[in-house]
């Protein structure tokens, strides 16, 4: 039997729980996932009727918030076995900005909405430092076969673009992952700092979750794209 073209599982969306739903369904047997070490107040989990995704069994935060949630180091490894779980969910931060800056203490809506409203990293080599920690301890805890879903967006930092979704792509790879796909969430409206008097560059309205495997056999390798270089 066909697929009934509504039915497709579509590499984008606006609905980040209908990504994570489709993940689910498409590579972890419709099981939810066993832990979140970027779980924070848990938004993606219970939020939907019509795209369920239950809150995992392991939840830890650099900066626990609610109860329930356990602790762990920014360059820690997570509280578990090597090669114990089947599916791990990572939303790490993607702002830049030092946290004793003059701007960050003003006072009023208006200023830093962004770095206020999300834990940031400083300086950006900070945020590279905690993307390959946690995709490495991923990589760890996984059993073979198992999937991460890494969940990231281009970062602008002092006028510089940095590509932080290509850097997390060529991290996992290096580490040993295998792609096996990735999902474009798409924004209708974003949060704009009332700092910004002139535009730079393009105001992201999309963030990609990948779906990496941790390999099982030979089979499933990571793909050496400059192999092909001198025939190219």
């Amino acid at each position: 039997m066909s697929i009934n073209y509504n039915d497709i599982v579509r590499s984008i969306s606006y609905d980040q729980n209908e990504i994570l739903y489709n993940i689910l369904k498409l590579y972890n047997n419709g099981n939810d996932f066993d832990c979140d070490p970027t779980y924070s107040k848990g938004g993606f989990y219970n939020k939907s009727k019509e795209f369920p995704v239950n809150s995992p069994k392991y939840k830890f935060d650099v900066f626990p918030i609610i109860n329930g949630v356990e602790k762990i180091e920014p360059l820690g490894k997570f509280p578990l076995d090597d090669d114990s779980i089947q599916s791990i969910n990572i939303d790490l931060p993607f702002v830049c900005a030092p946290p004793n800056a003059p701007s960050m203490k003003r006072e009023g809506k208006e200023h830093n909405i962004i770095q206020r409203r999300f834990v940031s990293y400083y300086p950006i080599q900070e945020m590279f430092k905690s993307y390959y920690h946690f995709l490495e301890e991923s990589f760890r805890v996984l059993k073979p076969g198992g999937i991460c879903i890494f969940k990231t967006q281009r970062n602008i930092s002092g006028s510089i673009t940095y590509m932080t979704p290509q850097y997390s792509w060529m991290c996992a790879e290096k580490i040993g992952f295998y792609t096996i796909d990735e999902f474009i969430l798409l924004a209708r409206n974003r949060l704009w700092s009332g700092k910004i008097k002139e535009q730079q560059h393009s105001r992201a309205f999309h963030s990609s979750f990948f779906v990496f495997q941790k390999p099982i056999s030979k089979r499933f390798r990571t793909v050496d794209y400059f192999k092909w270089k001198e025939n190219v």
